[in-house]
């Protein structure tokens, strides 16, 4: 079954620029595709490379991200962003394990879609099967279901301050304040 799930989710990945993601847990799949591309199973070369920016996210997480990523380059901050794996959120993880993506009832438009998932057990870790590791809200833009935003912690009922999408906007707020400060001066 597994194989079956991952085989999709890379076929998804594979085709990104015409596929449409039918489901809401599709976009979802392609992202943790991306998790478990050590078996080959992603075309893309990160959580947020073009590819998976103009397909699997909204045009809104999309532009968030790249205002980081640009403030982060032009402080020469060498890519640090937020010092972590945003979606795992381990820096040394086991090979996944127990993968179950799990959409909820749509609520205002959004799809709360719940990841399960053991990357830590080979480590001798409890994996906490009980709760998803990550939560996505996914909406339909332009006729296709995105990722417009997701928690890999503090979820509480998707407050929007505890969220990656938030994250990255208060990296960038960040980046624009230290160029308007000392931190970025020509010289």
């Amino acid at each position: 079954m597994r194989k079956a799930v991952v085989f999709s989710m890379a076929l998804l990945v594979a085709s990104a620029g015409t596929a449409l993601a039918n489901e809401p847990q599709d976009p979802v799949a392609a992202l943790m595709a991306v998790v478990d591309g050590i078996e080959g199973n992603s075309e893309a070369s990160d959580y947020f490379d073009e590819v998976l920016l103009t397909s699997i996210y909204s045009a809104s997480f999309a532009e968030v991200y790249r205002m980081a990523a640009l403030g982060d380059q032009l402080l020469d901050l060498q890519g640090e962003m937020t010092g972590q794996d945003e979606v795992i959120v381990s820096q040394d993880p086991c090979e996944m394990k127990e993968l179950k993506i799990v959409p909820r009832p749509a609520k205002d438009k959004v799809t709360p879609v719940d990841v399960y998932f053991d990357v830590s057990s080979c480590w001798g870790h409890d994996p906490h099967l009980d709760k998803p590791s990550l939560t996505a809200h996914v909406i339909s833009e332009n006729g296709r279901y995105v990722i417009d935003n997701f928690w890999n912690s503090d979820y509480d009922g998707g407050r929007l301050e505890t969220s990656v999408k938030a994250k990255f906007a208060a990296l960038a707020k960040r980046y624009v304040e230290d160029m308007l400060t000392s931190r970025f001066s020509a010289e």
